[in-house]
C-alpha cells in the first residue's frame, strides 16, 4: 500500500457529539470512531482518549497501515450531520467540534 503524506489539515479531526435519548455519541468523522456516555463533556473525555490510543497504536503497532488507518472517514450520513451541526451551530442536543491529532514520537 503506498504512503500517503500528512497535510497540515490532518491534524485537526472533525468531531460531533449527539444526544441519543439519555446518552450522548461523540464520533470522530476523520477516524470513523465512537464513544457512549450519559454527558456530552464525558463523551468528548472518552472520544479523546480512543483517538490518542487508536493514533499510538496505527503509528507504532500497524505501521504498514498506518496511512490507511489515519485516513478512514465515517459513512457520509454522518460527516454530512457534521457539516449540518456546523452550519447551523451547536444545540443542546447536537455539538460540532474539532480536536488536535495527537502526534505521537517517532519510533514510539
Amino acid at each position: 500500500m503506498k504512503s500517503k503524506a500528512l497535510h497540515p489539515d490532518d491534524l485537526l479531526l472533525r468531531c460531533l457529539a449527539m444526544q441519543r435519548g439519555k446518552y450522548w455519541v461523540a464520533m470522530c468523522i476523520d477516524l470513523d470512531l465512537t464513544v457512549q456516555a450519559t454527558t456530552a463533556p464525558q463523551a468528548r473525555k472518552l472520544l479523546k482518549a480512543q483517538i490518542t490510543s487508536y493514533v499510538a497504536d496505527a503509528v507504532s503497532v500497524d505501521e504498514e497501515h498506518a496511512a490507511y488507518l489515519l485516513h478512514r472517514k465515517a459513512p457520509l450520513r454522518y460527516r454530512c450531520l457534521y457539516h449540518f451541526a456546523k452550519m447551523v451551530n451547536a444545540t443542546k442536543r447536537r455539538q460540532s467540534y474539532e480536536a488536535a491529532m495527537p502526534l505521537v514520537p517517532v519510533g514510539a
